[in-house]
Parts: C-alpha cells; structure tokens; sequence
C-alpha cells in the first residue's frame, strides 16, 4: 500500500514542475510571453518570435480571429510591403529580429532587457 501511494504521488509532482515551467510571463498590461521563446501583444493583436511577427503564434496564443486581423493587414498592403521582422508593441517597445534586440521606443537606444531575454537569449 505504500509503495502504490508512492507513484501516485510522483505524477501529481511532475505535472506541478511542468506547470511551473510552461508559466507565462507578464511584461506590461497587454504584452506577456506565453511560451519560451515568445511574446504576445494582445491589444496589437500579433505574437512574434525571434525572427519576427509569427502568424502560427498568433493562432495559437491569440486565436483564429487576431490571425485573420494580422493577414488582413498583410493582405491591405501586400505582402511585398509587410516587413514581419520589425515592429513595435502597444507599450512602444520596438524589435527588430534582424538586428536580434528589442528596445523600450522605436527612437531609443536603450535596450528592453526582459524582452531580449524572452527573444534573443544567446544574445544578451
């Protein structure tokens, strides 16, 4: 009996420590990052990694109806003149996935530190 309350007690561990890990982080009001690796904007509506606005992330964090929004922007300007890899979040912070750094302002040199960490760890 004690050894089966024992392995009972095991899974009911390792669930907790997944939770904990697969944790979002809250960077401001409306920007979190859902996943490792990921940052979410839901007042702008767009999910972005580490090479720029991600289409598939949007679906899966935001759902269907921001992923039709983004494309239909993408749609209204062609796709020729939507540059995915720069963009800025509804709190100002500006990334710019080919140059692998996110900044507090489109105008600012000053880094956005917990940004980078989500987006860019082996840079900073």
């Amino acid at each position: 009996m004690k050894k089966m309350s024992g392995l009972l007690i095991l899974p009911a561990a390792l669930l907790m420590v997944s939770s904990i890990t697969s944790a979002s982080t809250q960077l401001s009001e409306n920007v979190y990052s859902p996943d490792q690796g990921v940052i979410c904007d839901k007042k702008a509506g767009f999910c972005a990694d580490s090479y720029g606005i991600s289409m598939e992330f949007t679906k899966e964090f935001l759902g269907q109806a921001a992923q039709d929004k983004m494309m239909a922007m993408v749609d209204k300007v062609g796709s020729s003149n939507f540059d995915t890899t720069r963009y800025s979040m509804s709190n100002k912070v500006y990334c710019d996935a080919e140059k692998q750094s996110c900044y507090t302002d489109r105008f600012s040199d000053t880094k956005a530190e917990a940004y980078n960490a989500i987006l860019y760890p082996t840079q900073h």
